[in-house]
């Protein structure tokens, strides 16, 4: 009988041991805080392929939820509402954000210079678009006021008519919008525009590489206007995009927040060392729609036309103010009517 109660009493204190934890294990999920991360597709989605793909922006105590997005608007609309506790957004965006009252710091740029112009000649220049038309998108937003300010600090006119067929001036650029990237790939594949050959493009990267073999090579990716702007702004280079958190979550969980950067950065360097793999892991598991393949990603990582290079605010901060400057001057509602103060930037600890 005593054997019996002991072997009982054994076996109930087995019982209560699993049940102690698994609740425990429960009890860690449940009490886990969630946070969100919106990211554009595309480069910005590639750059954080590693840590979103592997789950590396969680942690124990927090849980990271991410949703890529799939335009400007929609991104633009959920950082009006404060939907998002961090986000990857283009730069004038994050400052546009910050002026209108969304409190919102920018941590770092993840995303550098990635727009080139496509051409179907062989050795063009930005003198090269005299004379004609090119393709371009985002009339009143970063691309195409790069576009502009670019050809004016080189001396270019331009204009801007809506006809392919329109007689352009030997000394003139003519920039025709399109609504957007993809609709200017759909046309080079086509290889014409309302019957008139195309010999410019601007897009973006890994399109711009992507159109090559789309188009049997005819297009490619030849003026990198990263490069332009060096030239014109030497020692600065051009920040696109870059990585902002939400006040709240720096005031409550500060430690976290550098987690969150860090983890970042790291993947970052993942997809700069790993680039076909990293792009066909957004491709297949963050089921991506604006990355064909690896292959395209790897030659544009090789050729320098997609840099991975996640660089904290305490050293981007000059060039995000030039940029910020000269997007002002273009047209300051895009930035929001002011130049950010310096509480924009957020530094992580140690800095």
């Amino acid at each position: 009988m005593k054997m019996r109660f002991l072997k009982i009493l054994c076996l109930a204190l087995v019982i209560v041991s699993i049940v102690a934890v698994s609740t425990a294990c429960v009890k860690d999920v449940e009490n886990q805080d969630k946070f969100t991360i919106y990211v554009p597709d595309g480069a910005p989605l590639l750059a954080l392929t590693d840590a979103l793909a592997h789950d590396k922006l969680t942690t124990s105590e927090y849980k990271v939820d991410y949703t890529v997005i799939a335009n400007a608007d929609q991104l633009s609309a959920a950082l009006l509402q404060e939907e998002p506790d961090f986000a990857i957004a283009p730069i004038n965006v994050c400052s546009l954000m910050y002026n209108k009252g969304a409190d919102y710091r920018l941590a770092a740029v993840s995303i550098w210079g990635i727009l080139h112009i496509v051409s179907s000649e062989e050795s063009p220049t930005l003198e090269s678009l005299k004379g004609n038309s090119i393709l371009a998108f985002a009339k009143a937003g970063t691309p195409g006021i790069t576009l502009k300010y670019l050809l004016t600090q080189s001396d270019i006119k331009y204009t801007e008519d809506s006809s392919i067929g329109a007689s352009v001036a030997a000394d003139t650029v003519n920039i025709i919008y399109l609504t957007d990237a993809p609709a200017i790939k759909d046309q080079l594949v086509i290889g014409s525009l309302d019957n008139v050959d195309i010999k410019f493009a601007l897009l973006p990267e890994p399109v711009a590489t992507a159109i090559a073999g789309a188009t049997s090579k005819k297009y490619s990716a030849k003026i990198n206007l990263q490069t332009e702007w060096e030239k014109i702004n030497p020692s600065t280079r051009y920040p696109q995009a870059g990585l902002i958190v939400h006040k709240r979550v720096i005031d409550a969980h500060p430690e976290f927040v550098d987690h969150v950067i860090n983890a970042c950065k790291a993947s970052a360097a993942a997809a700069a060392a790993n680039p076909a793999e990293i792009g066909d892991l957004a491709v297949s598991a963050l089921k991506s729609n604006a990355i064909p393949n690896g292959t395209i990603v790897a030659s544009a990582v090789t050729g320098n036309r997609l840099s991975f290079d996640f660089t904290l605010s305490k050293d981007s901060k000059l060039a995000v103010n030039k940029y910020l400057e000269i997007l002002y001057n273009q047209n300051p509602t895009i930035v929001g009517d002011k130049i950010a103060d310096e509480a924009f930037y957020y530094y992580v600890s140690g800095e």
